[in-house]
């Protein structure tokens, strides 16, 4: 098990306050075609295609502006200064192309929840004005487990004709 700071409670409320208020103020989202991870489901949610498997590992897509206007190493780099300037662990981190040529990188964080360590993905693609952002998340030991199966679906990511 990976040690890493506790948070107080009030603390992870806030994060989740946070990345709801974060996601309801996302731009339009357009339609991503994303093979679903091996082991997971597909439900719709408004703002874009979420996958979860049995034990709730979950990933979800959404769209971010891309404001102010800048590159793959920007937003990938900018993003990892931002959750560990939060207090989440930096685990890896790796940049690839699809299966289409669209470049992305995914960066893995760990952080502490309900008592056991979580792992947060964020994997980010520059759709021009836009920001694609595949968020996966799920508690670290099953997290673990479907892990390559994610990869591979990342390779499949593509907005949408």
């Amino acid at each position: 098990m990976i040690t890493v700071p506790r948070w107080p409670a009030w603390a992870l409320e806030v994060l989740a306050l946070v990345a709801l208020a974060a996601t309801a103020l996302g731009c339009g989202a357009p339609v991503y075609n994303l093979d679903a991870p091996q082991g997971f489901v597909r439900y719709e949610k408004k703002k874009g295609p979420a996958f979860i498997t049995p034990d709730g590992v979950r990933l979800r897509a959404r769209t971010e502006r891309n404001y102010p206007k800048a590159d793959l190493p920007f937003w990938a780099d900018a993003m990892e200064r931002h959750l560990v300037a939060r207090g989440y662990l930096l685990h890896g981190k790796r940049c690839f192309k699809t299966a289409k040529g669209l470049e992305g990188c995914t960066a893995e964080f760990v952080l502490p929840h309900a008592g056991e360590d979580w792992v947060l993905a964020e994997t980010v693609f520059v759709l021009g004005d836009d920001l694609a952002v595949l968020e996966a998340a799920g508690p670290f030991d099953r997290y673990q487990k479907v892990s390559a199966s994610l990869a591979k679906a990342y390779l499949s990511f593509e907005p949408a004709p």
